[in-house]
């Protein structure tokens, strides 16, 4: 398995012979648009966790789906009814590359080659509280297994300690929210207990503020998580369960 970050909450995964581009939000168009056409040309799939703009740019999904003909799209039911109406400098998904997710069910992709089927799980349903007085909307976390390989999840945003997240192999988790404390991040990872965490939802932090949340994380983790940074490049590859 290949994870790339793109920015933000945006990540590239290979994994089974199958590539996935995950929340591609504003903060990340430049990261995507940079991708060679080899890579945005053969996209199986795009996730979208839910719906607000730094997880979904409309026009940026537009350009790659332009430039992906075979890739669908899976996304939490609220914001797939969005996509499925034109909105403002974008056009609608078409129906049959539109894949509703709601929390609770799974799409498998089927086996290629010597590769395993691909099963994408939709877990969790909500998005954390930003305020009492702003209506939640709906956000589903991603669960994705093949074989026996090493399992990973994408929160979106949410720090809900699901079942499915407790002791994942790879979680990729907000390490800093506008909606979230320090507190309720650590908690999360001391639930949930994954193996390797690393962190997205950064954008929203400072150059000199986003160490401050990555070290909290790292030092009061709980024992048997290590949460690795982004290395140059921002890749991570995972060999083994």
């Amino acid at each position: 398995m290949k994870i790339r970050h793109l920015v933000h909450s945006c990540l590239l995964v290979e994994t089974a012979g199958r590539r996935l581009l995950v929340d591609p939000g504003g903060f990340s168009a430049q990261a995507v648009r940079a991708l060679t056409p080899e890579v945005l040309g053969t996209l199986d799939a795009v996730a979208v966790t839910h719906q607000h703009p730094d997880h979904l740019d409309r026009a940026l999904l537009a350009e790659v789906l332009a430039a992906s003909a075979e890739a669908i799209v899976i996304a939490e039911p609220e914001t797939a009814q969005q996509l499925a109406e034109p909105s403002e400098g974008a056009p609608a998904v078409d129906g049959e590359r539109l894949l509703p997710l709601s929390a609770g069910t799974a799409h498998e992709f089927p086996a290629t080659g010597e590769h395993p089927p691909l099963r994408i799980s939709a877990v969790g349903g909500n998005h954390a509280i930003i305020h009492p007085d702003i209506p939640r909307v709906g956000n589903t976390g991603l669960v994705l297994t093949a074989g026996d390989g090493p399992r990973l999840g994408i929160t979106g945003d949410s720090l809900e300690p699901v079942p499915e997240f407790h002791g994942i192999d790879v979680l990729a988790f907000a390490v800093v929210a506008p909606w979230s404390k320090m507190s309720e991040t650590i908690d999360f990872l001391r639930s949930v207990r994954p193996v390797l965490a690393l962190p997205v939802h950064d954008a929203v932090a400072s150059d000199v503020g986003r160490p401050i949340f990555l070290r909290q994380s790292t030092h009061l983790a709980p024992e048997g998580t290590e949460v690795r940074d982004w290395p140059a490049g921002g890749v991570v590859e995972i060999t083994a369960s």
